[in-house]
């Protein structure tokens, strides 16, 4: 079995797919649209974005949709669902929180920090000419402001964005300390969406990083998550 994972390096939706093939024991190739190479990711679906997964003859894009059909292909190997269905519903429940709110607290800080934008644009041109980290800074400074703005974190002050998610941060370490993982006795897609997004904050930004890994349940927590 041919498996392909088209991806942006630096996606924590893509991370987060990369993770949950690791967790099912399935062995995969990773296609990185680096540099202007992301233009090419307009044609690999309908969508148009990545993750984009290649697996027995189908094509899947979005990092849920790609979840669900990995546990329904595969229900023998190790599960991103709970099989319980009050389980299941608390684990969706933390990855739509992870996918449509948390992911933004990324985003803001990749976009307002100098120096976590330089970090993350390393990323984006790995393995690219150096000439296109001229083109790509720009484009994604103003790809991420534009989020920000119309998602509503842009127009927030700096200090009211950190206390919200050193609250959220708060939350999530509770939870851990009490139990391990995020939704019952063993990881699931909850923990693999939630701990994507905050390594993607780790990776970049020198000054949150120290933040998260600050707080023991989720330190330990991330590290059996792995890459």
């Amino acid at each position: 079995m041919s498996v392909v994972l088209h991806q942006w390096e630096i996606s924590p939706f893509c991370q987060k797919v990369a993770r949950a093939l690791r967790h099912k024991g399935i062995a995969f190739e990773a296609v990185n649209y680096n540099g202007v190479l992301a233009t090419k990711v307009q044609g690999l679906s309908k969508v148009g974005k990545v993750p984009v997964l290649d697996i027995d003859g189908q094509r899947i894009q979005d990092s849920t949709r790609i979840a669900r059909y990995l546990d329904e292909a595969y229900p023998q190997l190790p599960r991103l669902y709970p099989q319980d269905p009050a389980l299941k519903a608390q684990v969706e429940l933390w990855e739509d929180w992870s996918d449509e709110l948390l992911y933004f607290y990324e985003v803001y800080f990749r976009a307002k920090d100098p120096e976590a934008l330089n970090a993350a644009v390393d990323v984006v041109v790995a393995g690219r000419p150096g000439y296109e980290r001229a083109i790509m800074k720009p484009m994604l400074k103003s790809a991420l402001s534009a989020t920000l703005y119309f998602q509503g974190l842009g127009r927030m002050s700096a200090d009211d964005v950190e206390a919200e998610f050193v609250r959220h941060l708060d939350r999530i370490e509770a939870v851990l300390a009490a139990t391990g993982w995020l939704v019952g006795p063993e990881k699931t897609i909850a923990d693999l969406s939630v701990g994507s997004q905050l390594a993607e904050v780790i990776r970049t930004s020198k000054r949150m990083g120290p933040m998260i890994l600050s707080r023991p349940a989720i330190a330990r927590w991330l590290q059996t998550l792995g890459r």
